[in-house]
């Protein structure tokens, strides 16, 4: 039973490909070195791929097309949600372009969307009610409505990401403002702090020096010193 789990453990995640081992410093420089020599040749005779195992450094060029597969799915270079159309979906709304649709238009929809979803289902009730057997078609109306729904709710997607990130950037401006705040109160408490300290050093200097009748210049010398050993000492 161990073996089995450890097996399990370790066919979770593939070794790295055979070709790791050619990323070595050395070939790195050598690819370096290949590609200044390159620039530096006349371009009907230069060699796109590098000879040997350099060749493997070099990343493959992208695929050619608008679509590509993976993982039994076709799937488009760029990073647009593709329209019922492309998909071969019937569109239920009325509008060319999903980009096109404004946002009170897309609400007017989706609650006709939701009447006719309402209603073909209280139409599904009857059937099964009457003839079970007709079912199909009346299951194929309320697919096709739930996909219209979906479709409609997915072009929020970009609004949707805009909006939280402006929620994630409010917060943090939040945050800084309390961080701030809270500087700017220990600060304030701290010359506050520190005025009581100088004032009562400063008071009871100048009553010492009062008494043996010194003149006002020390007196500010004095302070001045006092401010300066207060500060130093923070």
């Amino acid at each position: 039973m161990s073996n089995t789990n450890e097996d399990l453990i370790s066919s979770l995640y593939p070794p790295p490909p055979p070709y790791v081992k050619f990323f070595t410093n050395e070939n790195l420089a050598k690819l370096a070195q290949w590609e200044q020599q390159r620039k530096s040749e006349p371009s009907e005779n230069t060699v796109e791929v590098p000879p040997g195992e350099l060749r493997f450094l070099v990343p493959p060029a992208p695929p050619s097309g608008s679509h590509y597969r993976g993982y039994g799915n076709i799937w488009s270079f760029e990073d647009k949600l593709p329209s019922l159309k492309s998909t071969n979906w019937r569109q239920l709304y009325p509008a060319e372009n999903d980009e096109s649709i404004t946002s009170e238009t897309k609400i007017k929809e989706l609650h006709k969307l939701m009447d006719s979803l309402l209603l073909n289902f209280l139409e599904l009730i009857g059937i099964m009610s009457i003839d079970p057997t007709n079912y199909e078609s009346k299951v194929k109306d309320i697919s096709l409505i739930l996909i219209n729904i979906n479709h409609l709710l997915n072009t929020y997607r970009p609004h949707q990401t805009r909006e939280s990130l402006i929620m994630l950037l409010r917060k943090q401006i939040d945050l800084k403002r309390q961080e701030i705040d809270t500087i700017e109160k220990v600060s304030e408490e701290v010359k506050t702090k520190i005025k009581k300290l100088t004032e009562f050093e400063i008071n009871s200097k100048e009553e010492h020096f009062k008494r043996n009748n010194k003149n006002d210049e020390q007196i500010r010398k004095l302070k001045s010193e006092i401010i300066e050993k207060l500060l130093s000492d923070i």
